[in-house]
């Protein structure tokens, strides 16, 4: 099998995952079935251990990324240690998402007792009418700047990440920003919950089943279908779909946003007026993907 193939095939499994793991845990948030699973760890250890996670991509997009934890003088914290990594991951991957260039930090301090950590980012930003929608459901951000840079979001990542700290003995999630100039993402959290007299036993969620049926019954002799416009940002959509259609030996076009895919239907609605020959023919359907950048 040719890595072009295994690229897309394993970049499409870790979005899938990702997407599946947010709805399970939006469900149990939705039916009050969220619990934790509270043990002792390293708090220090952590913050080692999401650096090396996030080392490529922080290299890839040649930024910096450091760790201030001069505020941490207690290593053993008592909470969940699962879901405070699942949080700090979905606050570490939003700002590497939003920023192009400059730094990313973990910033950990005390702050009246409890400890205050947070990611510093010098992206692009929030607007103040935007904030709002960050901790709601699907919240999220309109502009074509904001979806060129998270074309997979679905809008589900800080609304789970802000309910999950609260689990954990904070007020919730806050959020200073700048348009322009970057943003800090923050929550106070007690160093020991079972102090606050929280004491659940571990409960898990396991899919043991999980069936994808898929029947792509279109075929070029059962339709009126010739030529067919394809459009998607994403490469490696338009590659697998592209393949599935070439199969059944349908002519097609492909474009890679709003614009292009509107430029390229007229031009070629203009082709087919012009042309005499009978073998000319116009785009006869259109898959779209949604969200597109320049034009939906």
């Amino acid at each position: 099998i040719s890595d072009n193939l295994l690229r897309p095939a394993y970049h499409s499994a870790n979005l899938l995952n990702h997407l599946v793991n947010d709805i399970i845990d939006f469900s149990r948030i939705k039916k009050f079935r969220f619990q934790l699973n509270i043990t002792e760890f390293d708090f220090h250890q952590l913050l080692s251990e999401l650096e090396q996670l996030f080392s490529l991509q922080i290299a890839k997009k040649l930024l910096r990324f450091s760790i201030d934890d001069s505020g941490l003088d207690l290593s053993c914290f008592k909470n969940d240690q699962q879901r405070l990594t699942q949080v700090l991951i979905n606050l570490v991957s939003n700002a590497i998402k939003f920023t192009q260039q400059g730094e990313i930090k973990i910033i950990v301090t005390k702050n009246q007792g409890l400890y205050r950590i947070g990611v510093k980012d010098t992206g692009i930003g929030i607007r103040e009418g935007d904030k709002e929608k960050l901790f709601k459901e699907f919240g999220t951000l309109n502009g074509e700047e904001y979806r060129s840079m998270n074309n997979h979001g679905i809008g589900l990542g800080l609304m789970i990440s802000n309910t999950i700290v609260r689990c954990l003995g904070s007020q919730g999630i806050a959020c200073e920003s700048e348009y322009g100039k970057g943003s800090y993402f923050y929550f106070d959290l007690p160093q020991d919950l079972t102090h606050l007299g929280y004491n659940e036993p571990e409960s898990s969620l396991r899919l043991n089943h999980v069936t994808l049926k898929t029947d792509f019954t279109i075929n070029r002799g059962q339709c009126l279908c010739r030529r067919i416009l394809i459009v998607d940002d994403n490469d490696y959509n338009l590659m697998v779909l592209g393949r599935m259609l070439k199969k059944r030996n349908f002519e097609l076009i492909e474009a890679y946003d709003g614009e292009d895919a509107l430029n390229k239907l007229v031009s070629s609605y203009q082709h087919y007026q012009q042309c005499k020959e009978s073998s000319c023919r116009r785009v006869n359907l259109v898959l779209s993907d949604l969200n597109m950048p320049r034009r939906d």
